[in-house]
């Protein structure tokens, strides 16, 4: 385990003795996307454990924030693989070069306070319960399936492109594995057979396009 998170251990244990059982605390190593969770603190609210992979909000994150100074991401909802609606925040943990190397996240469960609530909550008119949430607002799914992760990344991204694999030019290959790259996708095991698989390419051809792209 990278020593910088395992600084954050203590907190994390700190946070879930504060925060009591309503409230999943974990680390993710990003050293191993496929295997980053390290550390976790209530896992039976997500079903997640030691050992399961990273969340599609930390690969966007990394893609989209990396090079920044934005340190966490705070209150916002997360679903679980059985579809319960969780409240999340996401600090990660940068080095010394400000490189993000992990993340500390929080997912609280609420549904059972807002039952003891709900019959004040009845007599607010705008009160919004979880039936009115549609997955727009979901910024985060808590799928411990690395295959399943690596799957929606890959569909997403292509339906960017707008043009069938089978059509794509080579510019266009190159730009969609580049951006595959970027979200750290190949960092997930079995990602280059399933790249491979979407855009009707040889697994040798994947490697070869990652490696012009690195260079």
């Amino acid at each position: 385990m990278n020593q910088h998170i395992k600084r954050f251990i203590s907190i994390a244990d700190f946070l879930g003795e504060v925060l009591g059982s309503n409230t999943e605390i974990l680390l993710h190593d990003l050293i191993s996307y496929d295997k980053s969770i390290v550390h976790i603190i209530n896992g039976h609210i997500s079903g997640r454990k030691i050992g399961d992979s990273v969340t599609d909000l930390v690969i966007d994150f990394l893609a989209t924030e990396s090079k920044g100074d934005k340190q966490f991401i705070s209150n916002y909802n997360s679903k679980t693989v059985e579809g319960r609606f969780l409240y999340s925040s996401t600090y990660f943990i940068r080095d010394e070069t400000n490189k993000i190397i992990g993340a500390l996240c929080l997912n609280s469960d609420y549904h059972e306070v807002k039952k003891s609530l709900s019959f004040l909550t009845s007599l607010l008119p705008n009160y919004v319960d979880d039936k009115t949430l549609s997955l727009n607002t979901i910024k985060e799914n808590l799928n411990s399936d690395p295959k399943e992760l690596t799957l929606n990344k890959i569909d997403a991204i292509i339906k960017e492109f707008d043009v069938i694999p089978n059509r794509m030019s080579t510019n266009e290959k190159t730009d969609v594995i580049a951006a595959l790259d970027d979200c750290g996708v190949f960092n997930i095991r079995g990602s280059v057979q399933e790249v491979a698989t979407k855009l009707q390419m040889s697994e040798p051809s994947i490697y070869r396009y990652i490696k012009k792209i690195r260079i």
